[in-house]
Order: structure tokens, then sequence, then C-alpha cells
């Protein structure tokens, strides 16, 4: 039988304390059939920023909801993405729209904001970035070889000792803090890397006005691979909560894929 995943909009009575905190985008595909999506097609956002994201790039090759082991081993909903050539980037090649810029989601390089998926890389080619911009200088957060990487154009960061994989699904997160955007990449709820900063952001301090992508980044950034559980939040989460939500667990009684994060908001909603 089919283990199907709520929602996970935030994470609970930990994040809700915070009343400027918000989790802006919340991905998790499964409002979303199984099969082939075309440039323009809606995908459902859970999160509070007001706006669905949007398919887009698939001239240069496919973005596909696919039901299979997901996270955990689980069976569920995810999104897989393959260009048609590893050095494609910005909106020319599959990725989502966020419906947003980042001055409109407040998530500058100068501001506080937490970005985390679960993901699962099909190779270790040029970059494959999760997060990024449609062009120009701009966020870029994902895999550098086989590294995890965290820049601002300028001011980056990667995991160092701590390698990526090909073909394993594992939960990673970014997170900038605001004033000296110091920041720090988790694996799996780790914290695997830190530093950047010092007051500097790099090309992303400026550029508010770059609308916010996921799959793809400049400078040959296309994704290939597989999302799940895609988030934004505008504040640092802490270590215990990017911990929370690099857990999956089943209820046991109903089978449904559940991180720790979502229980509140499946509590709500009965």
């Amino acid at each position: 039988m089919r283990k199907t995943k709520t929602l996970s909009i935030a994470l609970g009575l930990a994040i809700g304390a915070s009343a400027q905190a918000a989790n802006l985008i919340v991905y998790d595909f499964e409002s979303e059939a199984a099969g082939a999506l075309a440039d323009s097609t809606s995908i459902a956002n859970a999160g509070t920023s007001g706006a669905d994201g949007t398919v887009g790039g698939t001239g240069s090759g496919t973005a596909t909801i696919v039901t299979g082991a997901g996270p955990g081993g689980f069976t569920t909903n995810f999104l897989s993405l393959v260009p048609s050539d590893d050095g494609n980037q910005g909106t020319a090649t599959p990725h989502i729209g966020a419906g947003g810029t980042v001055a409109s989601l407040n998530i500058g390089g100068d501001q506080a904001y937490t970005f985390a998926a679960w993901v699962r890389y099909n190779n270790q080619t040029e970059d494959n970035m999760v997060f990024g911009g449609a062009n120009d200088a701009v966020l870029h957060l994902g895999q550098r070889g086989d590294q995890y990487w965290s820049g601002h154009w300028g001011d980056d960061i990667n995991s160092g000792d701590n390698k990526t994989e090909v073909g394993v699904w594992h939960h990673v997160a970014w997170t900038n803090t605001a004033g000296d955007g110091l920041q720090t990449i988790y694996v799996d709820g780790v914290e695997v890397g830190s530093g950047g900063g010092g007051g500097s952001f790099g090309g992303y301090g400026g550029n508010g006005g770059q609308t916010l992508l996921i799959g793809s980044s400049n400078n040959k950034g296309s994704f290939n691979g597989d999302l799940d559980d895609v988030r934004v939040y505008n504040e640092v989460l802490s270590g215990a909560q990017i911990a929370a939500l690099a857990t999956v667990i089943p209820e046991p009684t109903s089978g449904i894929l559940l991180s720790l994060a979502s229980l509140a908001l499946l509590r709500r909603r009965r």
C-alpha cells in the first residue's frame, strides 16, 4: 500500500513562537499527479508566501512527478529534474519559479534565511544547485563537484571532507545569519560546514530583484536529480529544528509519511 506524506508547513510550536518567522515555501508534490510536467504547470505551495510555484525550462530537459521510494524509503511523490545538458543554467533548464523575488521574500544576503530539501543527486557534473536565481550574480545552494555548496557569488563555503553522494537521499539545509552573513550547511540534521560572511554578502547582496528558482542557478547550475519537501524560511532555524525536518516517520495508525515537523499541522487538520 502506498504511503503518502502530509504537507509540513512549520515546525509546530518550536517555530510558531517566533511571530515574525515565516515558512514561505513548502513543496511536497502530493497535490500533483504522477507524470511529466509541462511549462506553466502550477506546483502547490503550502507556505505563507501566497504564491504557488510554476514549472519552466522543460524545453531543455524534463520535470517529472514520480511516485516511488522517497526519503526514508517510503513510497511518496517527489520531483525529478533532468536537464538536457548539465551545463544548462538559469531559466533555460527544468526548474520551479518560486513566484517571488529575493526582495519580496525577505531572504537577501544580509537577511536571515533557511533553505531545505530532501535531495538525491544523479551525478556530480558541473553545478547541481537546488536553489538559485534567474540570472546574473545570485544565490546558489546545492552541490559543486562532490561538495555540498553554499554561495552568494563571491562569498562561498563548502562541506570540506563531507562529500555528496550519487543516488542516495539526504536532507540538506542551508542557513544565513542576518547582519554578518554567516552561512551554514547541514546534512541529515548535522552541521557539515560554516563560514563566509564577515559582513560580506558576495553578489547576492545586491540582487533583490532576482526571481528565486528551485532546481537551477546561473554558472551552469542546472540540477540533475530528485527533490522532495522543499522549504524556504525567513529565519535561521536551530540545529534541533533542522534535525526535525531531517527525520521522517510513518504514522502508525494511517501509514502517512511525516517529518517530526508535520505532527502539529496534521493534528490541526483533524
